[in-house]
């Protein structure tokens, strides 16, 4: 039996996959692109002119996600191509995953936004574990207190202060938002203007919403992605990019039932809670963990209330943990 011969477009498409992976390529086919996001092995791949590329990766650059800047090649195909460099990032966000693995989020951010829902509830522990990631980064980070349309009551209001109270003291910026009523959802795109930002937070806390309401065209965005990827509505679970209307980028994390910083060290670790910061030092022994030493110095001003309780016991939990023995 004779072997089935290729046909020309079969063959054009063999032959960039060769040059793909034995570093022939052309480079005055290579062009810039943006990871809009990642589907199993597979890219969506934004062009210099806004068009959309599903793209494979080169298999020695690992996986790619959305902010990533790149360099691609086109296909045979209309709208395809092979992703063949990366450019440096700036920043990478990303969570332990299962088995111990390295799960990326997203790449070169410029802040994080922390979104911490009136319902189902607002979690200072959260709040803790993302600060600590941007500490890690050194990336800044803001609160979007959503759903405040649900705050019916003054005494609902100061229960929400008294949670809060102590970002509020470090100075990090907190946006009460309601994407029912429409309140502070200006405020929320202007800082987000001109920038890369990230929102990430736990599973129901309103992240779609929030976006729905700062990109009107959403849907069409959202179809344009699944027509592209040929993976229906629900194109992935991985980090999707969205151009702002006002300028900048908004990406989108998948919601988590539980996020955890990397692993680091105890003295990396009290950096990451600025409060702590005037006590350090002042314990009466050098290697204190802050639990049941005597003359702790961290422990007498949450005694005192100069720390509040909820950061000493958010610092404690990601100590016992997450910091590496020395």
């Amino acid at each position: 039996m004779s072997k089935r011969k290729l046909s020309k477009q079969q063959q054009a498409r063999v032959k960039n996959r060769r040059q793909a992976e034995d570093n022939t390529l052309d480079e005055s086919q290579l062009q810039p692109g943006l990871v809009i996001t990642n589907f199993g092995k597979r890219v969506l791949v934004e062009d210099e002119q806004d068009e959309l590329h599903n793209c494979a990766v080169r298999q020695h650059l690992g996986k790619l996600v959305a902010g990533d800047q790149v360099f691609w090649q086109p296909d045979i195909e209309p709208n395809t191509g092979v992703v063949v460099k990366t450019q440096p990032r700036r920043h990478e966000l990303s969570r332990p995953g299962f088995r111990g693995q390295t799960r990326m989020v997203a790449a070169n951010i410029d802040q994080i936004g922390i979104v911490a829902p009136v319902e189902p509830g607002v979690h200072p522990d959260m709040i803790d574990r993302y600060l600590v990631a941007a500490h890690q980064l050194q990336l800044p980070a803001f609160i979007i207190l959503n759903k405040i349309d649900l705050l019916q009551s003054e005494e609902e209001w100061e229960a929400i202060a008294e949670l809060l109270w102590s970002y509020d003291e470090l100075e990090i910026p907190i946006l009460p938002v309601s994407t029912v009523t429409g309140e502070g959802l200006d405020e929320l795109a202007e800082r987000m203007q001109g920038k890369n930002s990230v929102l990430v937070g736990l599973s129901g806390a309103g992240k779609s919403s929030l976006i729905k309401a700062l990109i009107p065209d959403i849907d069409i965005k959202i179809n344009e992605l699944s027509e592209k990827s040929g993976l229906g509505k629900h194109t992935t679970t991985n980090s999707i990019l969205y151009h702002l209307p006002s300028g900048g980028n908004l990406i989108d994390s998948p919601g988590v039932r539980e996020f955890t910083p990397h692993p680091c060290s105890l003295e990396e670790l009290e950096q990451a809670y600025p409060d702590f910061h005037p006590f350090l030092g002042q314990c009466k022994f050098n290697n204190c963990t802050h639990t049941t030493e005597p003359d702790c110095a961290i422990r007498h001003a949450v005694k005192e209330e100069e720390i509040a309780d909820t950061r000493y016991l958010s610092f404690q939990r990601l100590r016992e943990r997450f910091v590496q023995a020395p």
